[in-house]
Formats: structure tokens, C-alpha cells, sequence
């Protein structure tokens, strides 16, 4: 079932759902591996890797093509994906025929970034590894959108062969210090996050690399040779303005062109959320690898 984006804001509202959201990132609850479970009911053919004690499960369409997207989850870099994230996997693999990995990646604040880029560098190369003929696109929403910025420009330093050409992000944390002054005019719009609390799951995250650090905030790394990028965000969110920050960056880039759609009064990761307007935006992604 959908609901209108109107009535979902409204009950957020009312529960305080940005506090409830906040709290919980800085202090997760216990890891249940929900997003595992739920893909393992999916009608799909699944392929299981472990990189250590995480998962990297790869979603095989009926007619798999060469395009293959690994999904990296938001959360806060602390909260474990939820059925929701599962439910956009499986559609780009039924609907676009896109081979889809989920990899569970290492969650603050047991490990800090260090930790999670490394490891989520490491499943990207056991994909290369499993799939020598593919191409690889990254997917991430909110702090999944900001390892997946910050892994994609690892992998261009590090000039990695058939690094992916093609990211999508999703209201994409992109700034960990939240330090735009524009976020605070938006705090009382955003209904999913609270400004204070998302920081302190921020520096938990952070560890001991400085907050402006580009593989934590990868806003302040360098944005040429991407190849492509698809942005989506809402404007009731405290992380809009670092899109705005973003297009400027990319303007003053070099091989990098990016598409940003901007949806007015959304709030933040309303692609993921079963919304009746999410829909046609889940679709775009999916079109945008499919390309």
C-alpha cells in the first residue's frame, strides 16, 4: 500500500518522528539483519558473498543485462536498511533487469569510516571479481548517498578499471557537518531529521578524520571524472542546501555532468518511502542505468 506524501509528513509530525529517527542513530538499536531476511523471501535468484561478517547478496533479474548497481543503504551510517530499501532493489531487477547487490556495510558506532569505505571497497572489488563482464553503477540514498560519493571518487584516485560511470543519489548526505547555514531555515520543514542529533551520528561515524575530511564529507573532494550523475532530492530537507552546493561543484568540474531533479516541499528520502509520488522518481533511477 501507498500513501499520499502529505498524510506521511503529517503523522511524522505528530510522532515527532525526526526525534525518534535522531535518537536512534546516535544510540542503534540491536542489529536484527532485517534486510537479509526480507530479500530471502524475494521469488529472485540471489547470489551470497561474506566479506567477514557482512553480507554482499547480489538480486539476479530473469533476464539479467550487463548493468549492475550496488546499493548502498541510508541510515545515518548507523541504522540497518530497512524492508523499504528491499522493495526498490527488487523493482530495478524486475522492472529494469538490473543485477542489484546489497552489501550490509559496517554501521557506526561499532566501526567508524575508516572502517566502512574500506570494507565497501573491498565488496565493490569482489563484484568486479564475480562479474569481470559488467558494468557497475552505484545507488545511495541519504547516507548511503554520501559513501557512494565518497567510494566513487576513492576509486577514481585510486584509478580503478571499469569504475562505475553511473551514480544515483538520493537526498544524499553529502556535507557530515551539516555545516550549511541554509539547513537551519529548514529544520522546522524537515519531518525525518533533527539537525543536532544527525550530527552527533555524524562525528560518531567520523571517528578520528575531521568532520571536512571528503571521505566522510565528500562534498569537500574533487568532483571531476565522475562520468554520470542523477540526483534526486525534496526541498523540505536540512541536507537540500548541500545539493545546491553540489551543482556548483560539478559546474566547475571537469567530466562530470549531472542531472538533478528537485521536487518541491518532498521531504528527505522520499524516494525510498512507500509514497504514491516515489514512485515515478524509483522509475527514473531505474531508467537512468538502463540508459
Amino acid at each position: 500500500m501507498r500513501y499520499s506524501a502529505n498524510f506521511v509528513k503529517q503523522v511524522f509530525k505528530i510522532v515527532n518522528m525526526k526525534k525518534l529517527v535522531g535518537k536512534a542513530m546516535v544510540s542503534p538499536p540491536k542489529r536484527r539483519n532485517i534486510t537479509k531476511k526480507q530479500l530471502e523471501r524475494t521469488d529472485l535468484n540471489i547470489v551470497y558473498q561474506k566479506l567477514g561478517t557482512h553480507e554482499l547478496l547480489t538480486l539476479l533479474p530473469d533476464q539479467p543485462t550487463q548493468k549492475h548497481v550496488l546499493y548502498l543503504h541510508g541510515g545515518g551510517y548507523s541504522l540497518e536498511a530497512s524492508p523499504f530499501h528491499k522493495d526498490i532493489q527488487e523493482r530495478f531487477a524486475k522492472k529494469f533487469n538490473l543485477k542489484v547487490s546489497y552489501f550490509d556495510y559496517p554501521l557506526a558506532p561499532e566501526n567508524t569510516a575508516k572502517q566502512t569505505i574500506e570494507t565497501t571497497e573491498e565488496a565493490f572489488e569482489r563484484l568486479q571479481e564475480l562479474y569481470p563482464d559488467d558494468l557497475f553503477y552505484l545507488f545511495g540514498d541519504s547516507a548511503g548517498g554520501g559513501l557512494a560519493t565518497a567510494l566513487a571518487q576513492r576509486l577514481r584516485d585510486k584509478e580503478v578499471k571499469r569504475r562505475p560511470r553511473r551514480i544515483a543519489l538520493v537526498s544524499p548526505w553529502l556535507d557530515i557537518s551539516l555545516s550549511d547555514p541554509r539547513s537551519d531555515e529548514l529544520q522546522e520543514a524537515d519531518v525525518l531529521l533533527e539537525k543536532e542529533l544527525l550530527a552527533k551520528a555524524g562525528k560518531n561515524y567520523a571517528g578520528e578524520w575531521a568532520l571536512d575530511d571528503p571521505r566522510v564529507s565528500p562534498l569537500y573532494g574533487n568532483f571531476d571524472f565522475l562520468g554520470y550523475l542523477l540526483v534526486i532530492a525534496g526541498t523540505a530537507e536540512i541536507l537540500y542546501p548541500d545539493v545546491l552546493r553540489l551543482q556548483q561543484k560539478i559546474q566547475q568540474s571537469t567530466g562530470t555532468n549531472l542531472q538533478a531533479t528537485i521536487v518541491p516541499d518532498m521531504m528527505h528520502d522520499f524516494v525510498v518511502y512507500p509514497l504514491r509520488e516515489s514512485v515515478q522518481y524509483v522509475d527514473q533511477i531505474g531508467q537512468f542505468f538502463g540508459a
